[in-house]
């Protein structure tokens, strides 16, 4: 199954409620000194945008390979989401992908991802059907429960 771009209009909407800040307006020093994988991620994402100069807006199913669960929207928007969830993860490109092999499907984090996609569209279906919420688009995104670690931490009781 496809995720329609609607998921990614949902995605930046919570991203900029939560104070996501995009890489224009987040300043390297303080991004790198409080994420140490920040460094990294730049180089990769410095590296598949020069892989995909000048095809920024083709659709992402044109320009990357073995996409699963994601369609219908800019390629330029993969990288920026990518980006936002290894963050969101507290993880590098490596996590999930054998870097500049980003297709292979050799990694179990990988399909977990996808499957985590899926899962946040479900549950932002379910959210959307709730009548009396006070957002108009509600919805969740990796950050809504993982805050920078790759698993996500229990409520502590008082």
């Amino acid at each position: 199954m496809k995720i329609p771009p609607v998921f990614f209009a949902i995605f930046f909407a919570i991203c900029f409620l939560a104070n996501c800040k995009t890489p224009a307006t987040t300043s390297t020093a303080i991004t790198e000194k409080a994420d140490p994988l920040a460094a990294e991620r730049k180089k990769y994402i410095a590296q598949i945008n020069a892989a995909i100069a000048g095809r920024e807006q083709v659709a992402v199913d044109s320009v990357f390979q073995n996409l699963k669960v994601l369609g219908g929207f800019p390629a330029e928007n993969l990288v920026y989401a990518m980006e936002k969830w290894s963050e969101a993860l507290g993880v590098g490109c490596d996590h999930c992908h054998v870097p500049n092999e980003w297709h292979q499907d050799v990694k179990k984090e990988k399909e977990i991802a996808r499957q985590m996609v899926n899962l946040g569209e479900m549950v932002n279906a379910e959210l959307r059907k709730i009548e009396g919420l006070k957002s108009e688009r509600p919805g969740i995104n990796c950050f809504s429960c993982h805050r920078g670690e790759l698993k996500p931490a229990k409520k502590k009781r008082d």
